[in-house]
């Protein structure tokens, strides 16, 4: 639980680096807040799912009971409440700069959104990556019933 919450400070600590920096660099607060917003929110994505990888795999296919699928499932609404929330809070701050124009009012709130997504998306992937898979030479080969790819003839 621990390394969550440390994940969490990272995903936080990454973005006001970012913002940071790119304000010392632009001196523009517009130029500043979205790079800063979508990688805290692209990390936190991230590590969301990857936990929400880790919870499905922890659940046992052949000895689960109902209590745990409940358990497993109100744990999984909660992250996805959490991540709607950071992106939603994310995507307000970018509509609220002081700017004004077709840019920052409809295209850069997308930028925190869409980091959020494909980083949640990385992070169900790269936990799926990790795992180890059976030999090839320990699986039944499958027979071919297609008569076409045997060389039969009609």
């Amino acid at each position: 639980m621990q390394d969550e919450w440390l994940r969490a400070l990272f995903a936080c600590g990454a973005g006001c680096a970012v913002f940071g920096m790119t304000y010392l660099l632009t001196r523009n607060i517009v130029a500043a807040t979205v790079p800063g917003l979508s990688t805290a929110v692209g990390f936190a994505g991230f590590n969301l799912g990857r936990r929400d990888t880790r919870a499905l795999d922890g659940l046992d296919k052949a000895t689960i009971t109902r209590r745990a699928t409940v358990a497993a499932s109100g744990r999984a609404a909660w992250r996805g409440q959490v991540e709607g929330v950071t992106v939603a809070l994310a995507v307000l701050i970018v509509v609220h700069l002081p700017t004004r124009g077709f840019m920052v009012d409809w295209l850069l709130p997308l930028a925190p959104a869409l980091a959020a997504g494909l980083a949640r998306q990385g992070g169900l992937l790269s936990a799926r990556l990790t795992h180890e898979s059976a030999k090839a030479s320990t699986l039944r080969p499958v027979l071919n019933r297609n008569p076409l790819a045997e060389g039969a003839r009609h």
